[in-house]
This record gives structure tokens, C-alpha cells and sequence, in this order.
């Protein structure tokens, strides 16, 4: 079973992401860091969506994004801003989300990703 790896340094909206997904059935791996997140990207672990905040008190959701396209080209991504991407999103799999966002919602969106694991 693949998970999905929720980036999002804000305790209270992975919880209730967490909580939505869980809703769906639907694993989740926490990382309230950019550097957390990367070394989750970097393992072995099977993901199938990553969620990605882009406001990280670490470094740049961008870099998190850039990093899981380099090394998951397969993985769907969301991106997740109260501010729009600055130009196209340079890659297909990168779908985003503005902030606020409905969990509920964001989960449904997670779970139309996922089809096919």
C-alpha cells in the first residue's frame, strides 16, 4: 500500500488533513519540515501524492517539490499556497491548491490521484 506524504509545518492543519485522509482510508506520513519531508522523498518508502505547503520555516516548498519531481517523477503533487505560482507550473504531475482549502476536498482530490495503487 502506498502512503501519502503530507509536507505542512502547521500542527493543527495536518491534523485536520490527517483526519480527512484517514476518513478515505488512506495512509499518511507527516513531515512538518522540508528536510524531513526530503528524507522521506529519498527513502524507500512507497508514496503515491505528496502534499507540499510552500511556506516551510526550513527552506521553500518549491525545493520539496523540486526535489520529489527529480526523484518520484511518478508521484502526483500538490502544492499548496495562499499566494498563486509565480508563471505555469513547470511539470504535469504538480496540481495546486489554494489556501484556504476544504481538507475535505483536499482529501478527494488525494484519493482521485491515488487511482491505480
Amino acid at each position: 500500500m502506498t502512503s501519502v506524504l503530507l509536507v505542512e509545518d502547521e500542527f493543527l492543519i495536518r491534523a485536520v488533513v490527517v483526519d480527512a485522509l484517514d476518513g478515505l482510508n488512506i495512509a499518511c506520513i507527516e513531515a512538518a519540515s522540508g528536510q524531513k519531508a526530503i528524507e522521506v522523498i529519498d527513502s524507500d518508502v512507497p508514496l503515491s501524492v505528496v502534499i507540499v505547503d510552500i511556506g516551510l520555516p526550513d527552506m521553500s516548498g518549491e525545493r520539496v517539490i523540486e526535489a520529489a519531481l527529480e526523484r518520484r517523477p511518478a508521484v502526483a503533487i500538490i502544492r499548496c499556497s495562499g499566494a498563486e505560482p509565480a508563471g505555469p507550473m513547470p511539470h504535469p504531475q504538480v496540481h495546486v491548491v489554494a489556501k484556504p482549502f476544504s481538507a475535505v476536498e483536499l482529501a478527494k482530490l488525494v484519493a482521485s490521484l491515488s487511482k491505480g495503487d
